[in-house]
C-alpha cells in the first residue's frame, strides 16, 4: 500500500516545485458555420480557390474576417483599368482595417480565361500586390442563378468580415467605392455593438 501512495505523493508535491503548467492551446472553432451559400446580397458567397499572380492558391473563406473587396474585371475593359490603377492605394488606405482588394481576372484581351503571364503583366503594370486570380466566365451567372451576377465591367462584391455579401457595385467610381467601404466598416462597428 505504501508503495501505491509513494508514486501519488511525488506527483502532488511535484506540482509545487516551481515549473510553470503547460498551456495546451486549443484551436478556435472554424467561425464557417453554415451550410448553404449564394450570389445575392444578403447571402454567405460560396466558396472558391483559384490561383493567383505567384501561382499560389488563394481561397475565399481562408480570408474569413477580413472585408474583402472582390473585383471582377476583364482585360480588353478600359474602366477595369482605371479601377486597376487605383487597386493598390485602395488595399493600402484599409490596410489597417483588415481591407483586402482582389481582382477576379475574368478574359484576356482575346475574350479567354486568363493565364498567369497576364496575372503577372496586369499586378506590375499596375503595382498590385494583393490577389489577382485568374478565373473565367464559369464564375459568372449564365442566368441560371449559379454564380456571380456581372451585368457590366468592373463589378465589384463587398463582403463583411463575416462573410456575408453586403453590397455591389457595377462600373467603376472611386468616390463610391471609398464611400461603400466606408459604410461597411461602420456598419461592422455596429454589428460588434
Amino acid at each position: 500500500m505504501i508503495k501505491k501512495i509513494l508514486p501519488i505523493i511525488f506527483l502532488l508535491g511535484c506540482s509545487a516545485c516551481g515549473k510553470e503548467p503547460v498551456e495546451v492551446e486549443t484551436p478556435d472553432p472554424d467561425p464557417i458555420t453554415w451550410t448553404e451559400c449564394g450570389y445575392e446580397l444578403g447571402d454567405h458567397p460560396c466558396d472558391f480557390t483559384l490561383v493567383d499572380q505567384h501561382g499560389n492558391d488563394w481561397n475565399l473563406y481562408d480570408n474569413y474576417g477580413s472585408l474583402i473587396v472582390l473585383d471582377f474585371s476583364a482585360e480588353w475593359c478600359y474602366y477595369c483599368q482605371v479601377a486597376a490603377a487605383d487597386a493598390q492605394s485602395v488595399q493600402d488606405a484599409y490596410a489597417d482595417q483588415d481591407l483586402i482588394y482582389v481582382t477576379l481576372m475574368i478574359e484576356n484581351a482575346a475574350s479567354e480565361p486568363p493565364d498567369e503571364d497576364l496575372l503577372i503583366r496586369w499586378a506590375n503594370h499596375f503595382g498590385i500586390t494583393a490577389p489577382v486570380l485568374a478565373g473565367s466566365r464559369d464564375l459568372i451567372d449564365s442566368g441560371d442563378g449559379e454564380g456571380w451576377s456581372v451585368g457590366g465591367w468592373p463589378t465589384f462584391y463587398f463582403i463583411s468580415k463575416n462573410m456575408v455579401t453586403s453590397k455591389t457595385m457595377q462600373g467603376y467610381s472611386d468616390e463610391t467605392m471609398i464611400t461603400i467601404i466606408d459604410l461597411m466598416l461602420v456598419e461592422e462597428v455596429n454589428r460588434k455593438k
